[in-house]
C-alpha cells in the first residue's frame, strides 16, 4: 500500500461523514484504495525457460 492509499484508508470514515462527498468521489477513492489489491485480479506470467510463475496484480497506473 502506498502513502496515498494509507492516508485515504486511515481517514476514509471521516471523509464520508464529515465531508459527505458525492458518490462519484467515493467511487474514485474506493478504486484508488483498492489499486494493486490481488483480490481485484491480476495476470499470471510464466518463464518459458525455467517455468517459474509470477502473479502481478492489476494497477491503476
Amino acid at each position: 500500500m502506498n502513502i496515498l492509499q494509507t492516508i485515504f484508508n486511515d481517514h476514509y470514515e471521516e471523509m464520508l461523514y464529515i465531508l459527505q462527498p458525492r458518490q462519484a468521489v467515493i467511487n474514485n477513492v474506493d478504486k484508488m484504495i483498492n489499486c494493486g489489491d490481488p483480490a481485484f485480479g491480476g495476470a499470471m506470467y510464466a518463464c518459458s525457460k525455467c517455468g517459474n510463475l509470477k502473479f502481478v496484480p492489476f494497477r491503476c497506473i
